[in-house]
């Protein structure tokens, strides 16, 4: 079996990104998983990004293959920021990326990644195992998905995270109890009711936030006091979005894992209010007591202002988004999944996204806890990228010396 080195694990938007930088670099790599699955295979048909267009790209190093160029080359109207982009457009700009910045990419998935020696065995579904002296584990938001308590001992189709909706033709004329007030649940809302469905929010906040519209014809004045970023407007956004480094070397681990959790709370997109408000249930105020499936339907009961109340319907989708815990990577090997240090439940990562493992790093959502909320973004992967690049040339330039 002869030895790669570097395999990235993921085509998400962090892995293409890296394959890009890689690639520009002279690099040996393979990246395996189909290209943006969880896009293709669960987000439904319709969605809309929630990052406005200038924050939608993959990354290649001379920032020469972004959602701007891939519009004009396809005669498609592009705005930086107010013109939302549809799943379905970027899922063609994500193929258009791969042909021009990233080349080939294996479409095998990994059952089981081991330690052998200095080097990481990568059991693969087909059967096949690959040899490889680093490996990038960019796999994404899916193994992190939150059920909360009260809702874990239904299964689908009773229950369905707001990421495994998938075809939503087959919701239409059931009636449909959405748990959650952020983004992923007030678009599931209002695509669930264009698709037939008889749809209701139920949430424990008491009130729906709405973010502004962006206003390209914004004044210099007013661009100063509020300059956009990847994240929002305001410069402590602009900080966040830019400066991930800072944000882990100048606050403790405490303080960095309380902010990502409590920062960016749940809101909708400017976009989605008018095919909220005034069209879907929206119960607020309200916790989650229990839930329970009896004949063929599903009980929920809630607590809120008017007291306890239950609710009789065919479906839960639960949009109570993710929470990172190393645990949940059940692809890696148990005693390898053991040995990475930790913060908390998040892996403990240094500067460049390495593990207390040498040779395996881990990008993405599971590094916004050392990086900040801008992880938990697309807008995240142009840090990452440019500091693996750099690392791993470092490295094979380092063992041609030795040689």
């Amino acid at each position: 079996m002869s030895i790669i080195d570097t395999v990235i694990v993921g085509a998400g938007p962090y892995g293409l990104s890296i394959a890009a930088h890689l690639r520009a670099a002279g690099l040996p790599f393979r990246i395996l998983g189909p290209p943006l699955e969880s896009w293709r295979s669960f987000m439904p048909e319709g969605m809309i990004l929630k990052s406005e267009p200038f924050a939608s790209n993959l990354w290649d190093p001379q920032r020469k293959f972004t959602l701007e160029r891939f519009s004009r080359e396809r005669a498609l109207p592009y705005q930086a920021s107010g013109k939302p982009v549809s799943r379905a457009r970027f899922l063609d700009y994500a193929d258009w990326f791969v042909q021009r910045a990233v080349g080939e990419v294996s479409d095998i998935k990994v059952k089981r990644l081991r330690r052998e020696a200095q080097n990481f065995i990568l059991d693969l579904e087909a059967g096949t195992s690959l040899e490889a002296r680093r490996v990038i584990l960019a796999t994404g938001h899916m193994a992190f998905r939150y059920v909360p308590p009260e809702l874990d001992r239904l299964v689908e189709p009773f229950c369905f995270h707001s990421t495994r909706l998938g075809e939503l033709r087959a919701f239409s004329g059931r009636d449909v109890t959405i748990i959650g007030a952020g983004q992923s649940a007030l678009e599931s809302a209002a695509l669930l009711r264009e698709a037939g469905a008889a749809v209701r929010i139920v949430a424990r906040t008491d009130r729906l936030i709405w973010n502004t519209q962006p206003d390209p014809s914004r004044s210099f004045l007013q661009a100063i006091r509020a300059p956009e970023s990847g994240l929002a407007e305001g410069w402590r956004s602009l900080a966040l979005a830019e400066l991930p480094q800072a944000f882990r070397l100048l606050f403790p681990a405490a303080k960095r894992h309380r902010f990502v959790a409590t920062s960016w709370g749940p809101s909708g997109s400017w976009w989605l209010r008018d095919r909220v408000q005034g069209h879907i249930d929206t119960l607020l105020g309200r916790r989650i007591i229990s839930a329970s499936e009896s004949g063929g339907r599903v009980r929920l009961v809630s607590d809120g202002p008017d007291g306890v109340s239950e609710i009789w319907t065919d479906h839960i989708v639960a949009a109570t988004g993710f929470k990172i815990d190393v645990e949940r990577l059940d692809y890696l090997e148990p005693t390898l999944r053991g040995s990475i240090a930790r913060e908390g439940q998040a892996p403990l990562l240094d500067s460049r996204f390495e593990t207390s493992i040498p040779g395996l790093f881990i990008v993405g959502v599971p590094s916004a806890p050392t990086f900040g909320p801008v992880m938990r973004f697309m807008f995240g992967a142009k840090h990452v990228a440019p500091v693996l690049a750099r690392r791993l040339k470092a490295t094979a330039e380092r063992r041609v010396r030795q040689v």
